[in-house]
Order: structure tokens, then sequence, then C-alpha cells
């Protein structure tokens, strides 16, 4: 044997060899990975896994069972004016400013005079409860005096029913220019031709606005120039995710947190939970009420919000547990030995590692807590 023919025989081996190790490093990473799909048993959503699987070996289960928890939902928001305790005062009628009676920062009360307008509409309806007033007058003086020549034989049943018709029909005018007076919070007592008109304000509070200028016209459907709020107590308008909305009924603590304010930790305590979820963002909007003694929070101020879940009894599985599908999210619960079944579950996050189970497993229940993800094509 010459020594090229013992060369190319040396190779041969080495190329062998070589084949070799390769197939059996490939074998090995098969039996790692427990992919002997073939030990498995599937019928529809029932899976035997037996025991000399290498599957098997890397699956572990667990009991469920309750566990008490708390959490924390956490969420940004917006400060905004109670809309009972706010109000844009604009001029009721077309007319030019003559005074401006109060200033920004300034305390009210519900009547106080804000500015005065003199205005050729609010005249009319001054001249109109005047002169209703005037008419009611003269026909109950004409009753009055019907009714006691009808007392006396005088004046006739017609002549009576006549009077009180009118008196009706009067009275009904008057009372109808008092409502549109007092629509527009005009004092009916003190009320003259000729007068300025008074606005005023419809609420307690301080003024944030005022944009007045004296001898500007205002149109009737001008802006509001003044603004009157009381902010102490304030709103704070979060968002919370279509997932944690249910555990806004167990809030126990609410902290808000001002983005102008980072340092400071206000409380609040949730006042409303809206019934409609925004289709876009899958958010349900919650009111948050706050005192606000020191007026630190200001309309449309940002803030960081956190709400605090009080501790209660659930049933918490880890979320390696979980699977999903195109169907949903489901769990493999054992139904007898190495044979599990899918299941599907509603679950919302607790923290990290865990889930709340809401609907699909049952106390004593036993689930693959391990290694289901082996498993998540065998379906």
């Amino acid at each position: 044997m010459n020594n090229h023919t013992l060369c190319n025989i040396k190779k041969c081996f080495t190329i062998l060899l070589c084949t070799g190790l390769l197939a059996s490093c490939n074998n090995a990473s098969d039996n790692a990975e427990g992919l002997s799909d073939s030990q498995i048993e599937i019928h529809g959503d029932t899976l035997t896994i037996p025991s000399s699987s290498t599957i098997a070996s890397r699956i572990v289960c667990d009991t469920v069972g309750e566990s008490s928890y708390a959490a924390t939902l956490t969420t940004t928001g917006v400060v905004t004016a109670i809309p009972s305790s706010y109000a844009e005062v604009a001029a009721p009628f077309g007319g030019r400013v003559v005074r401006s009676l109060v200033r920004i920062g300034q305390k009210v009360k519900a009547g106080t005079p804000l500015f005065e307008i003199s205005s050729s509409d609010y005249g009319e309806v001054v001249k109109r409860l005047i002169q209703t007033k005037s008419e009611m007058d003269m026909a109950k003086r004409a009753l009055d005096r019907t009714q006691d020549l009808h007392n006396n034989k005088v004046a006739s049943d017609k002549d009576l029913d006549e009077a009180k018709t009118a008196y009706s029909l009067a009275a009904e005018e008057y009372h109808h220019a008092v409502a549109v007076a007092n629509e527009y919070q005009i004092d009916i007592r003190h009320a003259e031709v000729g007068q300025p008109m008074i606005v005023r304000s419809p609420i307690s509070g301080s003024v944030l606005t005022n944009d007045l200028v004296i001898g500007e016209y205002l149109k009737e459907d001008a802006d509001a120039k003044v603004v009157v709020a009381d902010l102490d107590k304030v709103w704070v308008k979060a968002n919370v995710s279509e997932m944690d909305a249910p555990f806004v009924e167990g809030i126990e603590g609410v902290e808000v947190n001002l983005m102008a304010r980072p340092d400071s930790v206000l409380r609040g305590q949730v006042s409303y939970v809206g019934g409609v979820l925004d289709p876009e963002t899958r958010t349900v909007q919650t009111i948050i009420e706050c005192n606000n003694p020191r007026h630190f929070m200001l309309p449309n101020m940002y803030a960081q919000v956190r709400m605090h879940i009080q501790n209660h009894n659930s049933l918490i599985i880890p979320k390696d547990a979980v699977l999903q599908s195109e169907k949903g999210r489901y769990v493999l619960l054992q139904i007898g030995e190495n044979t599990y079944r899918r299941t599907f579950v509603e679950v919302q996050s607790v923290d990290e590692r865990n889930l709340r189970v809401l609907k699909g497993l049952n106390v004593g229940d036993v689930i693959i807590t391990e290694g289901a993800f082996y498993l998540i094509d065998k379906h």
C-alpha cells in the first residue's frame, strides 16, 4: 500500500468520524429539547404524555389555590375643576362693558356682581317686566272693584267672569316676564329702565380669569370673559385599561403626584368609574376626587395616579402556566395520570410573574405550571 492510498483512507475515516459525531449531537439535542412528538397521544384538546417521554421529565404541576394579594394600578391623569363648581360667565345680551367689579384671585359668592353692561336688549326685558307688572296690578284693581260691585248686585256675573279672565291673562304675562328676568339673574325688585345690566356670579369661588375691557362691545354669542371656580376640591380624570377596570371596585386608597410637584403626594378617592369603554384606547375613564385646600392642583395639570387595591383572596397562577392560541388564553389542566386538557381561562395581571384567574379554574385544580411551553403546538 503506497503513501497516496494510505492518505485517502485517513481522509475517509476522518469524514465518517465527523459525520457520526454530528448525528450523535443532533440526536442528543432532540432528546434534550424533548422533541419526541411521536410518543404524545393527542385527541382534540386532550393529550397524554407517556412517562418515558423526555418532555414528561420537564413538566411541573401544581394545585390551584387562593392567595391573598394586593396590587397597585399606575396610570396618568389630568386635573379638572368639578363641573358644578366651575362657571364660565358670558354676557347674556349684546352690549358695551361699563364697569368691571372684580379682580383675578378675588373670592366671590353666588350672586356677587362681576361686571356691568349697557344693553338695549336688556332694557327691553326690564321694560317688559315693568309693563306686565303694571298691567297685572291694574287688572287686579279692576277685578277687586268688579267683585265689590257684584257683591252689591250692581255688576253681573258676566262682568265678574270677564274681570277674572283679564286678571288671569295679565298675571300669566307677568309671571312669564319674571321667569325671563330670573333666567338672566335680573334683580326684579330694583330693575329700572335705562340702568346697565349687572352680571352676577352663578356660584361661589375665586375669579380665575377676567378678560373684560372697559368700553368693549360684547356680542350676544361672545366667549366668556370671566371664569369663576371653587378649587377647594378638584377631579383627576384618569384612564384605566380594560383589563384593569374590574380592579377599580376594590380601590382602598389613591395617591396623586403632580408632574409640576413630583415630590408631593396628594390623596384622593375614586368617585366615579365610567360605564362606557373607549373603543379606540380600550380604557375606562375613572374620576378621582381630591381635597385641594392650598390650590396646588390647577385645571389641566398632568398627574401620575397610583390606585392601591385592597387585600383579598383570589386564584393566583404563574404566568408561565398560561399559553396563547388564536382562540384565547389557556392552561393545561390535569384530568388523569399524565393526561391533560386544554382549558381556556380569563386572567388579569397581578405582578411581573403572576396572574389572577377570573374564569376557567377552581380551587383544587391541578395544572402544568412549568414546562407548558414544550406543548404549545401540540393541539
